[in-house]
């Protein structure tokens, strides 16, 4: 095999992916070709995730609901649905928790864990509208 082409065509930092390579257990060595080919995969994976978020976009603006919509449509994407789920509105959330919480009967404790997301949705809803 030809040696891996230079670290100059990648824009992922080799050294990263490495290190997440080999946190998996699995894992004793990366060597150079394998690593090179990771991150390049990685690097055309998130291009092109990128560019049919930006197509599906109705502006000039990516966000992150664009991506979240496509993972969400795309079975292909399903190993990335709980990272990157559709945004919701605070009132949205508020009705979910209700409907849960009309389902099970929630004790004490997941009501005051129910809370304190409530209070981090809003938060993060807040500075989305700003």
């Amino acid at each position: 095999m030809s040696t891996p082409k230079s670290e100059k065509d990648l824009h992922l930092p080799l050294s990263r992916v490495k290190t997440i390579m080999k946190s998996s257990p699995d894992v004793e060595a990366v060597g150079a070709e394998p690593l090179y080919l990771v991150t390049k995969v990685t690097e055309l994976f998130v291009t092109d995730l990128a560019k049919r978020a930006f197509k599906n976009s109705k502006n000039s603006l990516l966000e992150y609901k664009h991506i979240a919509e496509v993972v969400q449509e795309d079975d292909t994407l399903d190993f990335l649905r709980e990272i990157m789920p559709r945004k919701i509105t605070v009132r949205q959330f508020k009705e979910m928790m209700a409907k849960k919480a009309a389902k099970g009967g929630k004790s004490d404790e997941s009501s005051e864990e129910s809370s304190e997301e409530e209070s981090t949705e809003e938060s993060s809803s807040n500075n989305e509208q700003d």
